[in-house]
């Protein structure tokens, strides 16, 4: 058994990350939805879809963009005449969506919308 010492450290250490990753979720899904804001203008969420690809990976991808009314912005279905959308969307996808999927592990799999948190 290792040394209460080492115990309490890993402890104190663990509780520290739990609060990190709390803090850090709602500022990663802030981040996503304004980097899209920035290219479509009025989003408000991001409906997205979470799955296991072939290499056994998680990915999480942005299906719909929404407003604050719930009208789809984007659609993956008819995707964007204007390639900087496409381009943001996939960036976001891979940053921010991907460090969120890091953060909680499969809480997002399955269709989810990811909206900016309530103040």
């Amino acid at each position: 058994m290792p040394a209460a010492e080492l115990i309490a450290a890993f402890e104190t250490a663990r509780g520290r990350l739990d609060e990190a990753v709390e803090a850090l979720v709602p500022l990663t899904i802030e981040m996503a939805v304004a980097a899209v804001a920035e290219v479509l203008p009025g989003a408000d969420a991001l409906e997205t879809e979470g799955e296991m690809n072939e290499d056994w990976g998680f990915t999480l991808r942005i299906r719909r963009v929404l407003d604050d009314d719930g009208r789809p912005l984007y659609d993956v279905e008819t995707a964007h005449d204007d390639p900087q959308v496409e381009d943001r969307l996939d960036e976001v996808g891979s940053e921010y969506l991907g460090l969120l999927l890091d953060l909680t592990g499969d809480e997002y799999l399955g269709r989810k919308v990811v909206a900016r948190p309530e103040p």
